[in-house]
Parts: structure tokens; C-alpha cells; sequence
């Protein structure tokens, strides 16, 4: 599935299997949209979740993949670099770049990206949503007019179910595979 970047209004896109492609109800929702102040990433989900015990809304939290997150990846234009962005459902988050697959970027092992979120949790949905500032999406070479890009999800901790928008694969989860990545579409308002 090929992830939109809208330049206007955002427009959700949806998750409805997992992994091994078994439905995933309900689905998982998620947004992209390019502002002038940087890359808006929103992400819904009408069930409840479980999260990171010591995530606290807006501050960066090592780990949640651990518990219920949502995640992106978006390489660099050159594809040399990708930034993984992890976002828990209460507004925590987790960001790093790699130079390869799970490799951290030794340039990049203690930058932490501008982020602000913004999050609404109960005990039968959530919504959260982060903006990553153009500087720092600038700072790690990521181009969002001109990327590839995976939307993904941990859902239904503890028994995890893993989400993406990447093309298929039959091994075991793992959404550190650029390779499956597929272009990002730039949608500009009228288009």
C-alpha cells in the first residue's frame, strides 16, 4: 500500500491486517500531512490499548515498541538513512535514525528531533498525533516530497499483532526492511 502525504487536509488511511495478513478489526487509522511547520503523523484506533509504563505525554521514551505504538519509517531521498518515528497512543515518543537496517547512524545516536503531540486515550479508543519540525526532518536529510515510506503499528499488547503498509513478506515481523518501502505519494489539495 502506497502511503499519501497530503499537503492540505489530512485523509485517513487504514490498516486492516496484520502481518500474516489475517484481519485486524478494528483497523488501525493513520495520517500523513506536510505543513509549513513539519510533518504532521496522526494515528487512531477505536479499541482500547496498552501502554508503556513510563511513557508521559510529549516526552521521548526509549522502548515502546514494547507495548501498543504507532510507527513510521521514511528514508532519506538517497535512501542512505531512514528515520523510524514511534508514537504510543497517549502522546509519548521515540525517534532514531539508522544507516542501515537496525543500524544506528553513529552521527545521529543522541539527536532527538523537535516533537510536539497531542493525545486523547480511554478505555475503548485513542488518538494521538506528533509533528516532526521541518528543521529536524531537514537535520536527519528526510524529504517528505521525496521519500519512501511505511506506516506501521503494535497492536493488541501483550499479544502483539504487527501492522504495515509495506509490501508483503512471509518472514517473521520486522519493519526495518527499506527495501519493502514503497514511494510516498505527495497529494497536493485538487489534485
Amino acid at each position: 500500500m502506497r502511503c499519501k502525504i497530503f499537503t492540505q487536509n489530512a485523509q485517513w488511511q487504514q490498516l486492516n491486517h496484520e502481518w500474516y495478513q489475517h484481519d485486524v478489526k478494528p483497523p488501525y487509522e493513520f495520517s500523513f500531512t506536510k505543513t509549513q511547520e513539519g510533518l504532521l503523523f496522526c494515528a487512531r484506533r477505536s479499541a482500547p490499548a496498552l501502554i508503556h509504563p513510563q511513557g508521559t505525554p510529549g516526552n521521548f521514551q526509549e522502548e515502546l515498541w514494547r507495548y501498543d505504538a504507532a510507527e513510521f519509517f521514511i528514508t532519506t531521498p538517497n535512501g542512505d538513512r531512514y528515520l523510524e518515528f514511534n508514537l504510543s497512543p497517549n502522546g509519548a515518543w521515540w525517534a532514531c535514525v539508522f544507516q542501515g537496517p537496525r543500524q544506528v547512524a553513529p552521527q545521529f545516536s543522541s539527536w532527538r528531533p523537535v516533537v510536539e503531540t497531542n493525545a486523547q486515550c480511554s478505555d475503548s479508543a485513542w488518538q494521538a498525533q506528533a509533528l516532526i519540525s521541518a528543521a529536524s526532518l531537514q537535520e536527519a536529510g528526510i524529504d517528505v516530497e521525496n521519500c519512501h515510506l511505511a506506516a506501521c503499528a503494535i497492536l493488541n499488547s501483550p499479544d502483539q499483532l504487527f501492522l504495515t503498509s509495506a509490501l508483503p513478506c512471509t518472514t517473521q515481523p520486522d519493519f526495518h526492511r527499506p527495501d519493502l518501502w514503497e514511494k510516498a505519494e505527495p497529494v497536493r489539495e485538487g489534485i
